[in-house]
């Protein structure tokens, strides 16, 4: 069994070394280890405590693993179907769990496929620029939205 906190040299091992050494119950080398066991009681508990949940194994060790941080270029397109006219269209670039860059959600009423395509590599050059020297050639994922949830307004088909 642990032997009890000798509540005296508990108090005292708060006070500073200078205040400590003047009451006359300094008994040097003694009280020093005295001192610094009271004060990191606690944290050396808690060390002990994880140790032996780890050997006993009620404890699973928690790993981490750095994943990579690379760019994605994703593209959400306001349509109701694959084959339906595209209502309107936004992207977004990240880097890792980080969002760097954001384009606005834009109707794309009366666009030509040309059109998009230009737009969507306009986009793609602009997201290059944020990259260090990597050129982004497509979009990474491409998202399809209800054109009911399109947050532009006034919209055409809500106004």
């Amino acid at each position: 069994m642990a032997r009890a906190i000798a509540e005296k040299c508990r108090r005292c091992s708060k006070l500073p070394v200078d205040q400590a050494k003047l009451k006359e119950c300094w008994v040097g080398q003694r009280c020093h280890v005295r001192r610094s066991s009271y004060k990191h009681r606690d944290r050396y508990n808690r060390n002990k405590k994880r140790k032996y949940q780890l050997q006993t194994g009620k404890l699973i060790p928690e790993v981490t693993v750095e994943a990579p941080i690379k760019p994605a270029a994703i593209r959400r397109m306001y349509r109701a179907r694959r084959d339906a006219p595209l209502h309107a269209m936004s992207a977004e670039l990240w880097i890792g769990q980080k969002r760097v860059a954001f384009v606005e959600p834009v109707h794309t009423l009366g666009w030509t496929n040309s059109d998009v395509t230009k737009y969507s590599r306009n986009i793609l050059n602009r997201f290059s620029e944020h990259l260090d020297g990597k050129v982004l050639h497509q979009f990474d994922s491409q998202v399809e939205v209800d054109p009911s949830q399109c947050p532009i307004r006034p919209c055409p088909l809500f106004p």
